[in-house]
């Protein structure tokens, strides 16, 4: 009887076993073949900016520095960029979020222009510089004949003061003309009333166009 009752168990699992089908392999999928990426072509390098003549910059800025002289801001306005403008900065720090910026048809008109506007702020206080465009010019442009016994170097500023000088990382394709007035002497050595003008141009169409007028001095 037991040998009876194994040889059923033996031939149930065997009939088991004879009924599962082999899983069937995987097949690939058929269909056209994947077309392989194609690579883009490096584009060809955009042609580089035309150079400025360093000797026509600083002839610019030598006529640029005559007509603040003189007040002449038509002439000014026409060394003015066409679309960025000039922007004035009253220290060496040129800061595009609090600076004024003229375009070239507001610059003809700047002394008539009898609105006190915010040009940034004061060193050594922080207030606002609450100033007319006039009393602006007076202070923060042309406060020294810079047209007189100035230093006058491109892109080698001389001035040296506790203001970052961030001119040429603001505009690292521009050319700085500055006009350097060195502190007077005295017995007990130099004073600190040294003053520096930059003009910033960039070109245009191959011809020198102002962005910047920087004035610099020693500050806190």
């Amino acid at each position: 009887m037991r040998h009876a009752l194994l040889s059923a168990a033996v031939a149930a699992l065997t009939l088991v076993a004879c009924s599962r089908a082999p899983a069937p392999s995987a097949v690939a999928p058929t269909g056209p073949t994947a077309a392989a990426p194609t690579v883009a072509s490096t584009p060809p390098a955009a042609a580089p900016a035309a150079t400025l003549d360093l000797e026509v910059v600083r002839k610019a800025a030598l006529e640029v520095v005559a007509a603040l002289k003189a007040r002449d801001t038509a002439t000014v306005a026409r060394y003015a960029h066409p679309t960025q403008g000039v922007r004035f900065s009253p220290y060496a720090f040129v800061d595009p979020k609090t600076d004024q910026v003229w375009k070239a048809e507001e610059l003809a008109g700047w002394f008539a222009d009898t609105q006190t506007r915010v040009w940034g702020t004061e060193d050594g206080t922080g207030f606002d510089i609450e100033r007319t465009p006039t009393a602006y010019y007076e202070r923060f442009v042309f406060p020294k004949d810079f047209t007189t016994g100035a230093t006058v170097s491109v892109n080698d500023d001389q001035a040296r003061g506790n203001s970052i000088n961030n001119a040429a990382q603001v505009y690292p394709d521009g050319v700085r003309v500055e006009f350097y007035l060195p502190p007077t002497q005295t017995p007990e050595g130099p004073n600190i009333d040294w003053r520096a003008l930059r003009l910033v141009f960039v070109d245009v169409a191959g011809q020198p166009k102002l962005v910047a007028v920087i004035h610099d001095q020693w500050t806190i």
